[in-house]
């Protein structure tokens, strides 16, 4: 499991988490801003500041780093973190006037949070929550991912096991999922062989039962055959979680043969 609690919304937060053949959820809270020691934050407006950001107002954030009172590649307090990269908070939020801002501004594209996570991956893992219809929009999302990659963010997680496309097979952002994979993220992540530390993106997708996702990377090339150190298959992971649905297509796609294809076999 995860080695840190996250601390990301202004709301109480439900969220599974995975690593290796475990899950876990957790439920935190936000609101433990404060000035981190060291940062500009000393003069820093944090309400208003934190207020621009949920409101997607790159003027204001601007002007506050136009008057010195924050840099772009500062670590400031918010949305749950004593101190995270200001380009995190914005890829939460999906602030794409922000996140415009800070590309044009060089802010670093692969900061990371106090748990080790880039811009890319938050924006790949979220949505946006319309409670009026009880739905979850991830055009913003979809966006931000977007605007990310074509500035330069880096697909993969080098200093962190899970990646950007990984988080996406989770949440069953399929439209994130299929742009990574065409952008060049690896269906395969770390896995050497058939043999991988954490789970596989395919293994992200099949936990949660999301065919779709699934699917994508199937047809990508990902291996079913992969199995997590001291844990399981794709496929073992739908019988465990009961997602029987996926159960056929990744059996299939398990006995592939090398050069033999998923999509002639398989659907």
């Amino acid at each position: 499991m995860m080695n840190a609690i996250r601390c990301l919304s202004a709301q109480f937060l439900v969220r599974w988490v995975a690593r290796g053949s475990a899950l876990c959820v957790v439920i935190v809270a936000a609101g433990c801003a404060h000035v981190a020691p060291g940062t500009s934050g000393a003069t820093l407006d944090r309400e208003r500041l934190s207020n621009a950001i949920a409101v997607d107002d790159a003027g204001q954030v601007r002007a506050l780093v136009d008057a010195r009172a924050i840099g772009v590649n500062d670590m400031i307090p918010g949305i749950g973190y004593g101190a995270t990269p200001l380009i995190t908070v914005a890829a939460r939020h999906a602030s794409l006037n922000v996140l415009r801002y800070l590309v044009s501004a060089k802010a670093d594209l692969n900061a990371r949070t106090p748990d080790n996570d880039t811009a890319l991956m938050l924006a790949s893992f979220f949505a946006q929550e319309d409670r009026e219809r009880g739905t979850l929009s991830h055009d913003r999302y979809d966006q931000a991912v977007r605007m990310l990659v074509e500035a330069g963010a880096e697909l993969e997680n080098y200093g962190n096991s899970y990646t950007p496309l990984g988080y996406a097979a989770y949440s069953g952002r399929d439209s994130t999922v299929r742009y990574l994979i065409e952008r060049g993220a690896r269906v395969n992540a770390d896995a050497q062989g058939r043999m991988i530390s954490v789970n596989t993106p395919l293994m992200m997708a099949t936990m949660q039962g999301h065919q779709g996702a699934a699917r994508h990377l199937l047809r990508a090339g990902a291996d079913a055959g992969v199995r997590v150190e001291g844990g399981m298959t794709a496929a073992e992971f739908a019988q465990k979680y009961k997602q029987t649905h996926l159960m056929q297509m990744l059996r299939c796609a398990e006995g592939l043969r090398p050069g033999e294809s998923f999509s002639k076999r398989c659907e």
